[in-house]
Parts: structure tokens; C-alpha cells; sequence
């Protein structure tokens, strides 16, 4: 850690060293009278957020620096009717949009929320948690997304834009170094130059560090350390004034600590039998007499530093070549990660039941389209092609069980253990028609025809665990090479044919007021069930999923001053993915992964942003989903029909509210900004020992900016009432008790930037 910042520390001061040869004047003083417009890509093309007839939050890399956000799980906490759900924290977070998501936690798992950086669809879970540092800004688009960008997603897209070379524009450098509680200390630095008349080069680092935020009162040792070190090159030429090719390389190295579970104990210690009540803290206990305290940041847990590793590589090359008639993009890209997670499952000083994760996905991807100038008929085509090789495996060794718990018959202290591999190969073809009928009348339409095969190779092991410490990695050879049976060998490959789209109509009723109506049909890839391990019925590839969405929305901005935008929406369901972790009848936990037959939503969203003085600025969200299983019969999870989908909130609220203060030195800004949720089940069955309570996090920052803007002083506090809350739990009452994902608790810090220009 420390060679680290040693080497963004010496960058900064040879930055300041050249200030006297590059630094150019910035501009003065603070934001101007009237709401910033905000710029988004979502449709190709460069628009204003206002005038593009989809439901959009938008947030600006300034939005992101004010609120403290440094990481995409963050953005739950900024926009509406987007929460998430996850078991391994910042490595795998599961993004929910109006109530669709996975709640599936295997290396496989693939996202009903697509993830983007820049062009380029991230499909690994491990990375899609990735931090956020030098960004130009952030596009959470909402419903069935496909028919422009990379792979099909039923729940809708996330995307981060980085910020780019810049011809012409100099040297540039910003710095900046964050201090908090629990020894948080995290240096930043992004440094701009011009490689030569026609070319430029921005280099990003990001380093943070933080001790553990739970306390092990059995090893007294502090869990949960972050240690994330994260860069970004670019290099950007224009060969032409009507040409220009980025080149990116990006990567990451992550050895932070799994933040270890809370445990539920199920078991009365009075009777033997259920218990009544079970909470921790309330002295139900698990088969082995342990009995969790009620402080979500303390327990015991019997080896330290869990841990939550990934490393990860990526390059793109996208060039833009402005021909007479169309532009014509390409962009390719290669994306890898290999992730470890090593966890305490049984979550107690007792060495009963210890989990490995193992992931290695490899994926390439190109796209070729045409887009057409500004005209009254606009048209984009174009190819897209993606691949990924996935090499996974998980396992669990349950030595506390003692011997033969799996077999009856081995003698030995067992354990279970999958190995799999998936090949995939996506084609698809896609456009999109706008033409304009009239000045304020404008009717879309696009299409994509996707052809998608995938490769599943599936191995399942009951294995000798006698001879594993509760710290070993389990994973290849030591799931195969100490396997006592095979329980499941499975192989299979399908192919799948999809037309998805997109129509709209939009009307601008005056200026600055837009209103839309528009259907969708996406669908989500097919996926086999990473979790079987105990029969062969259980190994499962199953079909992808279809959503039709309708959706009704109003886009107001009145005098730069008021913006408010509204919409409503209706989701139809076919073969909705659904994964189950319960019971099953031999005791033991058992996962799922089904087409379920059926699901309905509906809801709406509301934004507003309000400067009504230079000083003063609010802002609020606010989401609403009714949700629903149609029809959804389970051999595992029963009749679900009526039942909430998981991490579907009823109700959420987002708002903040920014003053600042101009005096002789420079401006001070304070800011406030708040989430509510209600009710969150994070089950199917809508468990209530699996539920998060509605709850409100609040986060609060003073900032201190001189008139220059070439520095700031920041204090800032997140989650300042030290709110207890669930991001996941899980079902483990065939082993004695449940399972708990807990937030953050209360940090605090100063940030300190300077800027040269």
C-alpha cells in the first residue's frame, strides 16, 4: 500500500512542479443562475437529457464529487427505483431497476442490469461493482435495453463515461486525497498532456485503503479491510479533422476483505426446538450453541480476513471516422478478471462451514454502426459480436458437520465442490429509424435480431475435506482431485433466436416540455444454475428471459430554473429467470434456477431538480413498483404466485439540498442528501427473517472551494445516524440458521483536491 502512494504523492508534486510552465487561468467563481444541462449518449447520439423520450437519471462527475460517490454501488442512494442486493459487497453487487435484477451469487451469474464503461458491456459480476474516479459522467437508463447497446438486458443499463484526452486542451492535473475513519485513506490523481499536435494522453490512478469495519471479538482482530488500487490509460489521436481513434487500457488489483456475515441462529436454547423469535441478539443459536450479538458490526468469526480478491484488464480501441454520409464507429474491446472469495459461511468462532468462489471469465467484443448526420430522418445501424470464456467453480467444506454428513458412508469430513466452464458466442444486428413528422412530432423505431449459443460443461463432486484448513482457497484440482463421488456431470449446448426493439413517440407540447409513450421488448441470456451440487436434476441451462414493457412519460424544464420529469410504466413477464436458495428434503440448502412462468409490474418514477437562487439547489427522486409473480409454481420454493420479487422496494425517496455561501476567499457549500427504502425482501418466498425494514441512510458534506476552483477542502459524513442495515440474507435454515449482508456503519473524513489548469 505504501509503495503505492509513495508513487501518486511524487506524481502530484512533479504536477505542481510544472504548474509554473502549464497551468493555465481557470475559470471563477461557482455554477452559474440556471440548472446544468446534462449531455447523454444513451441513443448514440450526443442529446440533452430532456429531449430524449426514455427514463433517464443522469449524474454528472460533478453530482458524483459532491455526494462522495466512489464506488457504482453507490448510485443506489442517487437515482430512483434502482437499489441492489449482494453477497460479496463492492465484488459482485447485483443491481436491481424497477424491480429486476438476479439475486444470484455464483461466478456465472449474469446481470438483468447491463453494465458499461464507456462502450464496452462489462459482463463479469466481479467487476461491475468497480470504483468510480475521473469521470465525466453517469447514464442510468430504465427498462428493456438491447436494441442500440451490447448485450440484451431486461432491467435496463448503467453506464460510466470516463473523461478523455483532450486535443489542444494542455496539461492538466487533478489530485486529491481522502482521510476518514477506520484509517481510511485513499490518494487520487489524473493527469492530461498532449503527445503531439494531433494526439493527447489522460493517465487516472486511485488507491484506497481502509481497516476493517467489523470487529472479531474471537480473534480481536478488524474485518472487512478495503485495499484497492485502480488506473486508467488513454491515449487519444486525430489523424484527420474528421477522424479520431481512443485507445484505453484499464485495470485494477483488489485485495480487500470479504465483510464477514451476521449470523441468525434458529434454535431455541431453552427447548432445543424452533425459536420463537430469532434476531441476533436475541440468544437463538445455532446447532453448535452459538448465539450472535445484535451489534452488526461485531461478531466472531474464526479466521481472519475473509477475502474478496479480483484482478482485472481491460482494452478497447474506438475509432470515429466522420464520413459524408454517416459516421462510422468501431469499437473493440477486451475485457478479463479472475476473483477469489474465500467466506465464513456458518459466520461463528466454529469451524463448521467455510465457502471458495472462484471466477476467470475472458470476453471480446466488436461493434461496427453507422449513424447518420442531424437531419429530419436519423438512422443508426450496426454489427454487434460478443465472446466469453468462463472457467468457475465453487465450494464448500463442512467439516463441524462431522463425518459422512453428505455420503452417510464415507467416514470422512466432507465437502461439495463444482467445476464449470461456459463458451458463448452472441451475434446481433440493430437499428434504429427517428423521423421527424412535424417540428414538435417524432416517431422511433429500432430493432435487433441477436443469434446466441452457449457451451456448458458442469462437474459436481462430493470431496475429503479432512485435510483443508478453514483459510485453504478450494478450487480446481482440490475439488476434483479429492473427490470422493461425482454427483453431477452435465453438458450441454443451445442455441437461441431473439427480436427485440424499441417505439416511441414523442411530442413537444412547448418549448422545454416533452412528452412520450413507447413500447419495448428485451430479453436476458439464457444461464445454467452455478449451485448444483447434489443431483443431476438439479444441473439446469435455462432459456432466456422475455420482457414487454410499456411506458408513458413527461419531461418538463421550465426557465432553466425547474425541472421535473414524470413516467409511468407496465412490465409483462415470459420466462422470467428466477433463482431459489431453501431446504431441500435431504436437509441440506439447495439452489434453483427457473423460468418462472410469469410476472407483472408496474410503477413510476418522479425527478426534480429546483435552483431557484444562484446559492441554493434541490433535488429529489422518487420511485415507486408494484410487483408481483404471476403464476410461478417451484419444486423448491412451492406456490409463489402473488409473491413480491426480491429487492423490489414498494416505495424509494432520494433528495438533496446544497447551499452555498460566497465570501472574499472562495465559496462554501453545504449539502445534504438522503435515501429512503421501504420494505426490501431479498427471497423469493418473502421470508420475513430474509427482509430489509424500510429504512433512511443520510449523508452530509461541508465543502470549502477557492474562487479559482484550483482547490477544495472537503468534510464529509455518510450514513451519519449509524443506521444498522441489510444489503442481502440468505436462507440457511437446513444447516441452522440464516445468514445477513450487512452495510456500512458511520464513516467520516476530509477530502483535500487541487486542480492544475
Amino acid at each position: 500500500m505504501s509503495n503505492k502512494i509513495l508513487t501518486l504523492l511524487a506524481a502530484g508534486c512533479l504536477s505542481a512542479a510544472a504548474a509554473g510552465v502549464y497551468a493555465q487561468t481557470a475559470p471563477t467563481g461557482a455554477s452559474g443562475d440556471e440548472l446544468q444541462e446534462i449531455i447523454v449518449t444513451t441513443t448514440r447520439r450526443a442529446e440533452s437529457v430532456q429531449s430524449v423520450p426514455l427514463s433517464i437519471t443522469a449524474l454528472s462527475g460533478d453530482d458524483l464529487a459532491n455526494t462522495g460517490a466512489t464506488q457504482t454501488r453507490d448510485l443506489v442512494s442517487l437515482a430512483p427505483n434502482l437499489s441492489e442486493q449482494g453477497s460479496f459487497g463492492r465484488l459482485g453487487p447485483s443491481f436491481f431497476i424497477r424491480g429486476i435484477g438476479t439475486t444470484q451469487f455464483n461466478p456465472n451469474a449474469n446481470s438483468k442490469v447491463g453494465v458499461y464503461l464507456d462502450e464496452v458491456y462489462l459482463n463479469s459480476p466481479a467487476v461491475q461493482g468497480s470504483q468510480l474516479f475521473d469521470i465525466d459522467r453517469v447514464e442510468i437508463a430504465r427498462g428493456p435495453q438491447g436494441y442500440l447497446f451490447g448485450q440484451n438486458t431486461t432491467g435496463g443499463l448503467v453506464r460510466v463515461i470516463t473523461n478523455r484526452p483532450k486535443v489542444g486542451g494542455g496539461f492538466t492535473a487533478d489530485s486529491e486525497v481522502t482521510a476518514g475513519s477506520y484509517g481510511q485513506l485513499d490518494p487520487q490523481l489524473e493527469v492530461g498532456f498532449e503527445t503531439g499536435p494531433n494526439s493527447a494522453a489522460r493517465l487516472s490512478f486511485l488507491d484506497q485503503n481502509r481497516d476493517g469495519i467489523q470487529r472479531n471479538t474471537f480473534l480481536g482482530t478488524r474485518d472487512g479491510r478495503t485495499d484497492v488500487y485502480a488506473w486508467r490509460a488513454q491515449w487519444l489521436w486525430k489523424p484527420l479533422t474528421d477522424a479520431d481513434l481512443l485507445l484505453a487500457v484499464h485495470g485494477s488489483r483488489d485485495r480487500s476483505d470479504l465483510v464477514p456475515y451476521k449470523q441468525v441462529g434458529l434454535i431455541n436454547p431453552a427447548t432445543g426446538g424452533p425459536c420463537p423469535a430469532p434476531a441476533p441478539g436475541s440468544g437463538c443459536m445455532d446447532p453448535f450453541g452459538y448465539a450472535d450479538s445484535a451489534d452488526f458490526h461485531q461478531g466472531e468469526w474464526h479466521f481472519p480476513h475473509q477475502h474478496a480478491w479480483v484482478d482485472s484488464l481491460g482494452v478497447s480501441a474506438t475509432l470515429n471516422w466522420h464520413l459524408a454520409a454517416a459516421t462510422l464507429t468501431s469499437v473493440t474491446a477486451f475485457e478479463r478478471n479472475t476473483s477469489r472469495i474465500l467466506e465464513d459461511t456458518d459466520a461463528s468462532p466454529n469451524d463448521v462451514l467455510n465457502g471458495s468462489y472462484y471466477g476467470r471469465p475472458r470476453q471480446i467484443s466488436q461493434e461496427l454502426r453507422l449513424t447518420s448526420p442531424e437531419q429530419r430522418l436519423r438512422w443508426i445501424g450496426g454489427l454487434y459480436y460478443f465472446h466469453e470464456d468462463l472457467d468457475s467453480s465453487v465450494a464448500f467444506a463442512a467439516p463441524g458437520f462431522g463425518p459422512s454428513v453428505f455420503t452417510g458412508t464415507s467416514g470422512m469430513l466432507e465437502g461439495l465442490g463444482q467445476l464449470s466452464s461456459m463458451k458463448t458466442d452472441s451475434y446481433a444486428g440493430f437499428g434504429n429509424v427517428e423521423f421527424a413528422l412535424t417540428k414538435q412530432l417524432e416517431l422511433s423505431l429500432g430493432l435487433r435480431y441477436t443469434h446466441e449459443v452457449k457451451e456448458v460443461l458442469y462437474r459436481a463432486f462430493i470431496d475429503d475435506v479432512g485435510s483443508f484448513a478453514p483459510t485453504t482457497f478450494i478450487a480446481g484440482s482440490l475439488i476434483s482431485g479429492n473427490a470422493l463421488v461425482q454427483t453431477i456431470n452435465f453438458a450441454r449446448d443451445k442455441d437461441w433466436n431473439n427480436v427485440s426493439g424499441h417505439a416511441s413517440i414523442s411530442y413537444a407540447v412547448t418549448d422545454g416540455v416533452l412528452a412520450y409513450l413507447s413500447f419495448a421488448r428485451g430479453f436476458n441470456s439464457g444461464n445454467y444454475n452455478g449451485g448444483a451440487f447434489f443431483d443431476q436434476s438439479e444441473a439446469t441451462l435455462v432459456n432466456p428471459e422475455i420482457l414487454k414493457s410499456y411506458e408513458l412519460g413527461l419531461k418538463t424544464e421550465l426557465g432553466g430554473h425547474l425541472r421535473f420529469n414524470i413516467d409511468s410504466y407496465w412490465y409483462d413477464f415470459k420466462d422470467m429467470q428466477v433463482f431459489i436458495l431453501a431446504s431441500g428434503a435431504g436437509g441440506s440448502p439447495i439452489q434453483q434456477l427457473s423460468n418462472a412462468a410469469s410476472a407483472r409490474l408496474y410503477g413510476s418514477e418522479l425527478e426534480l431538480a429546483w435552483k431557484p437562487l444562484h446559492s441554493f439547489t434541490a433535488q429529489l427522486g422518487a420511485g415507486y413498483t408494484h410487483s408481483r409473480f404471476a403464476n410461478f409454481n417451484s419444486a423448491l420454493g412451492g406456490d409463489l404466485t402473488g409473491k413480491t420479487l426480491p429487492s423490489a422496494p414498494k416505495f424509494n425517496l432520494n433528495a438533496l439540498l446544497k447551499y452555498e455561501v460566497s465570501w472574499s476567499r472562495g465559496i462554501t457549500a453545504f449539502e445534504i442528501n438522503d435515501k429512503y427504502q421501504s420494505k426490501q425482501f431479498f427471497s423469493v418466498n418473502n421470508d420475513p427473517l430474509l427482509t430489509q425494514p424500510g429504512y433512511a441512510i443520510t449523508d452530509a458534506r461541508i465543502a470549502f472551494t477557492t474562487l479559482d476552483e484550483r482547490a477544495s477542502v472537503t468534510l464529509w459524513g455518510r450514513n451519519i445516524a449509524n443506521k444498522g442495515y441489510l444489503v442481502g440474507a440468505y436462507d440457511l435454515k437446513a444447516f441452522g440458521w440464516d445468514q445477513w449482508v450487512v452495510g456500512d456503519p458511520r464513516t467520516w473524513g476530509v477530502s483535500v483536491q487541487y486542480r492544475i489548469r
